[in-house]
């Protein structure tokens, strides 16, 4: 009995050692949960700065899900991939899987005997990544506000596309060209600028959308090769409101899109922003308001 017991034992023991130093995907993983969505968690993971590894570079990634890196501890090379996972519409948890692909064996060997110092280091990098998306908040609120119909308007508007991170700065650089038709043609405003997101690839995370200036449409009215008169329309859609700084308006579209999968709604890339402040005029940018608009398939 005892010859049978000691077979099963050694059986054991070497089929838990060959999984553990031959199947086993990963070599360790380190996790923590925050209310932060998902797309500012992509976003940070994407340009993080590590301050304890080296050579970082994304050799994979799946927009708002995952983020793999590939880097270097002091002399050993090593894979993280960044896993995103809702837990529920407010609540989202981020995964550090970590890999040794070019030194398995002696990776987790050092697992097994407790030496290994990269773990401890990036137990602190995960833990100054979950401060920073906590400081960040200070800087920007969201709220959701719910089923709404997005604003009928006339406008003056110029047609552009890049990166979603790009939009702002499109619109700086192109501010002139419509203040100057509003200008020249003596145009009344009767409501503020907006923009209207036709397209997103989130393969790509590029947008194309017409960023435009409300005006009270009158005879003769002519258009250029930029400027184009255009009736943005109402639609079904779901309301939010974002407090911050208008480079970051797109986080509001985060917080809604991790929202609408925990509630069923089928979301279009169709976006209305309305910014209800001038940033010219200075002030604190948590008090500048953009009302978001989401067309509801």
């Amino acid at each position: 009995m005892k010859k049978v017991l000691l077979g099963l034992f050694i059986v054991g023991l070497v089929g838990i050692s060959i999984w553990y130093f031959a199947v086993k995907p990963y070599d360790y993983s380190i996790a923590f949960t925050t209310t932060t969505p998902s797309g500012i968690i992509y976003e940070k993971i994407q340009h993080w700065r590590y301050s304890s590894f080296s050579n970082a570079e994304i050799i994979d990634e799946n927009l708002n899900k995952q983020v793999k890196h590939k880097l270097n501890f002091n002399d050993k090379s090593l894979i993280i991939d960044w896993e995103i996972n809702r837990l529920n519409d407010s609540v989202n948890k981020i995964k550090a899987v970590v890999s040794h692909p070019e030194d398995v064996i002696s990776s987790r060997f050092s697992l097994l005997i407790g030496k290994i110092k990269e773990q401890d280091s990036l137990k602190k990098e995960l833990e100054i990544i979950r401060k920073s998306l906590e400081e960040d908040k200070s800087n920007y609120s969201i709220e959701i506000i719910g089923e709404a119909k997005a604003p009928k308007t006339d406008c003056a508007c110029i047609s552009l596309k890049g990166q979603l991170q790009q939009k702002a700065m499109l619109m700086m650089t192109n501010i002139g060209y419509l203040s100057d038709y509003i200008l020249e043609h003596d145009l009344e405003m009767p409501a503020k600028p907006r923009v209207l997101v036709k397209n997103w690839d989130k393969e790509t995370n590029e947008i194309k959308f017409d960023f435009c200036f409300p005006i009270i449409k009158k005879e003769g009215l002519p258009e250029s090769d930029k400027i184009k008169l255009k009736t943005l329309p109402s639609f079904n859609a779901m309301h939010v409101v974002f407090n911050g700084n208008y480079l970051f308006t797109h986080y509001g579209w985060y917080k809604l899109q991790d929202y609408a999968k925990s509630k069923g709604l089928q979301l279009s890339e169709q976006v209305l922003e309305v910014f209800n402040d001038n940033p010219e005029m200075g002030g604190n940018s948590i008090e500048w308001k953009t009302d978001i608009y989401t067309l509801v398939r």
